[in-house]
């Protein structure tokens, strides 16, 4: 039994701008949400992705995450990434 495919996908820990993000292949344009974020913090919040059924590929879906500058990953301390 196979599960859910299509909903809401979550990353952390992107301390990035996202210009973009779509399905590979055919290219359909997905939208995002920014969760935590404090304008004060350097924590970067979490990026909660929209990814509706209609969207998702028969066998596997890749999505393209399109940043503003080279990947860039937040390393430090507190907020929603402390374990």
């Amino acid at each position: 039994m196979h599960g859910k495919t299509s909903g809401q996908l979550m990353l952390k820990g992107i301390d990035n701008k996202i210009e973009d993000i779509t399905v590979l292949g055919s290219n359909v344009k997905l939208t995002h949400k920014v969760v935590g974020k404090i304008s004060w913090s350097a924590v970067p919040g979490l990026v909660y992705i929209d990814l509706p059924e209609n969207a998702v590929d028969k066998y596997v879906t890749c999505i393209k995450v399109t940043l503003n500058t080279p990947v860039k990953l937040y390393r430090g301390q507190g907020g929603f990434l402390t374990n």
